[in-house]
């Protein structure tokens, strides 16, 4: 059977054709896309009219609702609605989005509207604008007619309420006509009249969109049709152009590919291969072509096998050197590299390497210090050795590089190198060097001796410190050095560490060699060689006595009262519990709790010079009276504790205390004044029958010290352990206060304080809340009683103001500044070191102005010391903090503390604010606080201000400044500020007129924070 040939220009025929095809195809399916759109078309046009004719329909029964419920209720709102929906038809308001859904019925008594109004257009202009006949549009043009003729009508019927002049028997007739007008048969018919034409449209649109939707979906059959026939004849068109191309070819096209890329490589074609190609196709020539190559082929390949075995051979010997190995051409590209090379850039295979240059290995400066290299020994064509030092981000490292130039026919052609690692050669060098250069200019003194401790070298800085020459020292042992204040015992335990350990560190007193005293920081080690042998010790030192001088005077100012020279508590705590390892039954232990009767009118009549000169002089006396083995602390203003140790029983301690009473209450001379007080004495015994720590037998000295003032004074009362008991409860619940300090339990919330006139947020009281993690959040007033006098309440107190001045610098990082005030309890501010330590949480805080912190002062009526606390409120004024009286008025002094005490800002106590609407008494004192306040130049701050009636009449007071419920709850610090930013005054404090008589208070001040008896 003869095999028929076709020609290329066959091909190309049926290639023209398949591609007239593909247009015809593209074409129809064009037209049947848009046949489909027809549809779309249709049906969104059908939609859209019927939901135009529903609007009008829609409008006209939301018109009769609006009028009905109008004339039901009397509610004006729903007469707004009724002319809002004839003026959105009409064109005259803005039509809302989506009106055609449901909208009214979502139009609550606010007026909230449920979508956004749009543009203005009048329902007739977009039934004209939508496409509807002539017929369609008179009949909805009769509807429109009919409900503007019943809108009258309703309109008439509001009308029939809205005669104020009529009485109620004649509204009332009224208002029943107004409802027959919109419910009886006339008000039906004339609905029909306005439903029957819109009824009439709907027939006539659902029909002529039907009509429209059937044409175009006729149309877009018949393309569907033409598409599918086109489309079958394009499939057999592409096939019989892939049938023809395959005889031209003889072969597929991946077949065909695959017998190229096998010349491509040399491969031989396969007999079978040739005799399934078609005479005269591409494969057919492809195969005689092939033939005709294989000799050389095998001939190549004979020849490749032989290079192959000679670069094997060449191979081995280069890696075989244990030192990099490199050739390189003169452009400075890598021809061979030897395995050691390669392993430097973590590559297995050298040829990854070959090819490349220097800048593609190295780093710029590397690579050029080796181009450079290359020239000069081409250019001189002689070798070199070259030393070069290398640095990784972690270690650096030394090379000797050898390189000599390769000459072939009388030209260099390239390189020839090999380099070898000389780091560990140069390190040991250096150290050498280093070790040399530490030990001669060291400032530490460093000596060096042999096994037995005699000196064999030392340096410069030795000779220094100590006065000792090397020619002095070398030869001698360390005791050179030995001061009478090292005992033997010291030295020998040293050097018994030394030799046991091989190591010694630490601080001994050492002499120079002038007979002076040092103190030197030690450091002893032993030398040992490869063997483990001891071979040498080595001690460097360095005088530390500045360092230990300063030392001692810190820890005697942290343990020792400045004023008296007395023990503090600190010093007295840690004596107290060493007393109490020792004490037995048989050697008891007594702690003294003593206070000074009086000694406050000392202070006030003859000021703080003569008081403290007196403590100082009943001190001295105090301290005659005791044994060497007995000890006097000053803890507080004029608080002393005696601790009594190895007593044989009670009544020797009680005589030993009767005998200081006796000694207190003798008069003083100092100056001119003969001033005498006495004392209160509260007295406890250790050991007891429950487990007790020193701070508990400070406590129980303090409380029976309190009972004593209580029996009068000037005695001594002995701490009852049944009472003890009865305090354990409170105890127990300090230890769980403490607890949650420790495990940041306790949070503060902020209470806005805010001008009522102007409605700025002028400032923020913290209040303390304890998050207990059983009983839920706990209100100040249940726990802060327990620790009204103790030193936890301080702690706390110092808490709570760092927590304040932390979220002020928060705040400030978000963009917002604003006061703060915290509550300082008496018994806090009385603390001896109150200032000290407020000075220090300012410098921490040292970004938060320290006029953003005010104090307010809490239970003024429980300050002992007046005079005390001007100077603390003065320091702290300096420093830039500000003062506030706390819940003014209330205590029985509070003219006294106005007078003397320099606060800027007085708090009025909410009892006052919240009654004075119903009690004219508070509203008296409330009015009398504010003209005070005035006179004495001092601002006012209202508190408890819960309902807008009391900010009102505080305004007309004259009081714009003020906090409460009334205004805001307090809320936790992250609320703060969204609240900040949505807060608004009532409007009847923005319209208030401030009483003219007072002027109003109203500059930003700090205020901020609740230690103690905030119960809100």
């Amino acid at each position: 059977m003869q095999v028929k040939r076709y020609s290329t220009s066959e091909l190309t025929l049926r290639f023209w054709a398949a591609i007239a095809l593909l247009f015809t195809f593209s074409a129809i399916f064009v037209a049947y896309v848009y046949a489909e759109k027809r549809i779309d078309a249709a049906n969104d046009q059908r939609v859209y009219s019927l939901k135009i004719i529903g609007e009008l329909r829609q409008s006209s029964d939301d018109l009769t609702r609006m009028v009905r419920s109008y004339i039901a209720t009397g509610e004006h709102r729903y007469k707004s609605h009724f002319n809002e929906i004839i003026a959105i038809r009409n064109g005259q308001s803005a039509r809302p989005v989506n009106y055609h859904q449901v909208y009214w019925d979502l139009v609550g008594e606010e007026n909230q509207r449920p979508r956004p109004a749009g543009s203005r257009v009048a329902l007739m202009d977009l039934m004209k604008a939508s496409g509807f006949t002539d017929a369609e549009m008179s009949a909805l043009q009769e509807a429109k007619m009919q409900s503007d003729l019943l809108a009258v009508t309703e309109q008439k019927a509001m009308q029939l309420l809205e005669r104020p002049e009529l009485d109620p028997v004649q509204k009332e007739n009224n208002k029943q006509q107004a409802l027959r007008s919109v419910f009886d048969l006339n008000y039906h018919n004339a609905k029909i009249a306005i439903m029957q034409p819109i009824a009439t449209v709907y027939t006539l649109v659902d029909q002529r969109t039907a009509d429209e939707v059937e044409d175009a979906m006729f149309y877009a059959l018949v393309m569907r049709i033409l598409f599918i026939l086109s489309g079958l004849l394009l499939f057999y068109s592409l096939w019989d152009i892939k049938r023809v191309h395959n005889s031209i070819l003889g072969a597929s096209v991946s077949h065909l590919y695959d017998q190229i890329k096998a010349m491509g490589r040399g491969e031989v074609l396969q007999g079978t291969d040739l005799r399934k190609a078609k005479p005269g196709s591409i494969m057919s020539w492809l195969g005689a072509t092939q033939l005709r190559l294989n000799s050389s082929i095998q001939e190549r390949q004979a020849l490749i096998q032989t290079l192959q075995q000679k670069e094997q051979y060449q191979r081995t010997l280069i890696d075989s050197i244990p030192f990099v190995v490199w050739l390189k051409d003169i452009h400075g590209r890598y021809l061979e590299v030897n395995q050691k090379f390669a392993e430097q850039f973590q590559h297995r295979n050298t040829s990854q390497l070959v090819g490349k240059t220097d800048a593609d290995l190295f780093d710029a400066q590397r690579a050029l210090s080796h181009v450079v290299h290359d020239k000069q020994v081409l250019t001189s064509g002689q070798p070199q050795v070259i030393r070069s030092q290398h640095k990784t981000e972690t270690d650096q490292y030394w090379y000797e590089t050898y390189k000599a130039p390769v000459l072939v026919d009388e030209e260099y052609v390239g390189t020839v190198g090999l380099s070898r690692d000389i780091t560990l050669e140069h390190t040991a060098d250096n150290k050498l060097r280093l070790s040399a250069s530490v030990f001669t200019h060291a400032r530490e003194g460093i000596m060096i001796t042999d096994p037995l401790g005699v000196m064999i070298d030392v340096n410069q800085a030795f000779t220094e410190i100590t006065g000792y020459s090397a020619k002095q020292a070398i030869g001698c042992t360390p005791r050179l050095l030995q001061s009478e204040h090292l005992d033997e015992l010291t030295f020998s335990s040293m050097w018994q560490s030394l030799q046991q350990q091989g190591f010694w560190s630490g601080e001994l007193w050492s002499r120079k060699a002038s007979g002076e005293d040092f103190f030197q920081s030690l450091t002893l080690s032993a030398v040992l060689d490869d063997k483990g042998q001891l071979q040498h010790y080595v001690g460097l030192f360095s005088d530390i006595t500045n360092q230990y001088q300063q030392q001692q005077h810190l820890e005697k100012i942290a343990l020792y009262d400045a004023m008296t020279g007395l023990p503090n508590r600190s010093a007295l705590t840690q004596q107290l519990q060493l007393l109490m390892k020792k004490a037995t039954e048989e050697q008891m232990l007594a702690v003294a709790y003593l206070d000074l009767d009086g000694f406050k009118e000392i202070n006030d009549r003859h000021g703080h010079e003569t008081g403290d000169q007196f403590l100082i002089t009943l001190s001295e006396r105090l301290k005659s009276q005791l044994e060497d083995t007995e000890l006097l602390a000053r803890i507080g203003g004029d608080e002393f504790v005696v601790l009594l140790p190895a007593l044989a029983d009670k009544k020797a301690g009680l005589s030993k205390i009767n005998q200081l009473l006796d000694v207190v209450a003798k008069p003083l001379k100092i100056d001119e004044w003969m001033l005498s007080v006495s004392a209160s004495i509260g007295l406890t015994f250790y050991p007891q029958t429950d487990a007790t720590e020193a701070e508990q037998l400070i406590r129980q000295a303090d409380h029976a010290m309190y009972q004593a003032k209580q029996d009068g004074k000037n005695r001594c009362h002995v701490f009852d352990t049944d009472y003890a008991r009865s305090l354990r409860g409170h105890q127990e619940t300090i230890v769980e206060i403490r607890q949650g300090l420790a495990l940041k339990q306790f949070r503060l919330f902020y209470q806005p304080k805010v001008n009522m006139h102007t409605g700025e947020v002028i400032g923020a009281e913290a209040l303390i809340r304890w998050m207990h993690p059983q009983k839920g959040m706990v209100a100040p007033a249940l726990f802060l009683p327990a620790i009204e006098q103790h030193s936890l309440g301080v702690e706390l107190g110092y808490w709570v103001i760092e927590e304040a001045l932390r979220q002020l610098a928060e705040w400030q990082r978000q963009g917002m500044t604003i006061p703060v005030s915290v509550n300082i309890s008496a018994y806090h501010l009385q603390q001896l070191d109150f200032v000290n330590h407020l000075q220090l949480l300012l410098h921490f805080y040292s970004d938060v102005p320290a006029s953003l912190l005010q104090l307010e002062i809490l239970e003024t009526s429980a300050l002992n010391d007046l005079t005390h606390v001007q100077a603390v409120m003065q320091a702290c004024i300096r420093s830039g903090v500000s003062f506030a009286l706390d819940d003014f008025g209330t205590g029985y002094s509070s003219l006294t503390y106005l007078k003397r005490l320099p606060a800027t800002v007085l708090k009025i106590d909410q009892s006052f604010v919240r009654d004075m609407l119903v009690d004219p008494d508070d509203l008296a004192i409330l009015k009398g606080i504010i003209v005070l306040a005035n006179e004495f130049k001092r601002e006012i701050v209202a508190e408890g201000v819960e309902t807008t009636e009391h900010g009102e009449m505080l305004l007309q007071l004259g009081c714009t400044l003020a906090q409460g419920y009334g205004i805001a709850r307090p809320m936790p610090a992250e609320q703060f500020m969204p609240w900040k930013k949505a807060w608004l005054p009532p409007d009847v404090w923005a319209a208030a007129s401030v009483g003219s008589g007072i002027q109003p208070s109203g500059a930003n001040k700090t205020l901020a924070t609740h230690s103690q008896h905030r119960a809100v």
